[in-house]
């Protein structure tokens, strides 16, 4: 089942004395792009929630919000977030000094800031944190992964209405294609007959040129390439693995093949399929984009 890159999910417990949250929004990217928001006082856990992360999701932008917060009642440790403090502090002079505005920055200004102060409680430590962290964190990722995978059914399903009207498509150049070709064999003859205006004509050597001509608007090599991508990209559709990449150099392939047609063909309905396919294939490279 492919997925898409956008996606949300939450959970909350309460787990030895703490109400944890876990939020994970994601969206587009080409690459993994991991970003976790949690208290300076926990960073320690960064990287293992990172890791923890990795295993659900391979690609998209992804912002992972955790809280953390002792329950009434417990004993707790205040310290001083002090790399905070001495930044805040310094971006307010910065701002008196630069837009001359008046005024002194007092203790309640500074108290204000929760950022300023680190509160945890006293007993804990960040191994018994990450246990109770790891499940909320976990059933959130499940939650964000089934969003994800939600949106991924509806993005296939509209994929393969595509992927049929392009088939269709495809059939039909199919059809008008050698009619195509023996038409314009047929004109092109006819026109060097009224270039030569009744001489002599080697019907032999007119029919060999008009062939190598006409044989330049045969475009069956690339509706059979055609034919090979549409059964690779739908096989693609049904793949458990992150597949957006491979979508991506398929839908490629695609429009090569596409203009490569439009390029050679000599009929003005063949022209006019043409501009249909591409149309589709814009709009299904539009829609991979969101593709893990």
């Amino acid at each position: 089942m492919i997925r898409s890159m956008t996606g949300y999910g939450r959970h909350k417990d309460y787990i030895a004395g703490n109400d944890i949250t876990v939020e994970v929004k994601s969206v587009n990217s080409r690459y993994l792009d991991l970003s976790i928001k949690l208290s300076r006082m926990y960073i320690s856990l960064e990287d293992k929630l990172k890791q923890l992360a990795s295993n659900y999701i391979t690609r998209g932008k992804i912002d992972i919000f955790v809280s953390i917060e002792c329950t009434e009642g417990d004993k707790v440790e205040l310290s001083l977030n002090r790399d905070y403090l001495e930044g805040f502090l310094k971006t307010l002079e910065t701002i008196k000094s630069d837009y001359r505005i008046a005024g002194e920055v007092d203790l309640r200004l500074v108290s204000l800031k929760p950022e300023v102060f680190l509160v945890r409680k006293a007993d804990e430590d960040m191994d018994s944190i990450w246990q109770g962290l790891k499940p909320v964190a976990e059933a959130a990722l499940a939650n964000h992964l089934a969003m994800r995978e939600n949106e991924g059914a509806k993005l296939r399903k509209d994929l393969l209405t595509r992927l049929e009207t392009l088939e269709l498509i495809r059939e039909k150049l199919l059809e008008l294609a050698p009619v195509s070709v023996r038409e314009y064999n047929e004109k092109m003859k006819e026109r060097i007959r009224n270039i030569l205006d009744g001489a002599a004509v080697d019907e032999s050597r007119l029919m060999t040129e008009c062939a190598v001509y006409a044989d330049k608007c045969d475009v069956t090599e690339e509706l059979v390439r055609l034919k090979s991508h549409f059964e690779q990209f739908r096989e693609l559709l049904d793949e458990s693995v992150p597949v957006g990449r491979k979508m991506d150099f398929l839908v490629q392939e695609m429009n090569r093949e596409v203009n490569t047609t439009g390029s050679k063909c000599c009929d003005a309905e063949m022209a006019k399929l043409v501009i249909e396919a591409k149309a589709e294939l814009e709009k299904i490279r539009e829609q991979i984009q969101n593709i893990e």
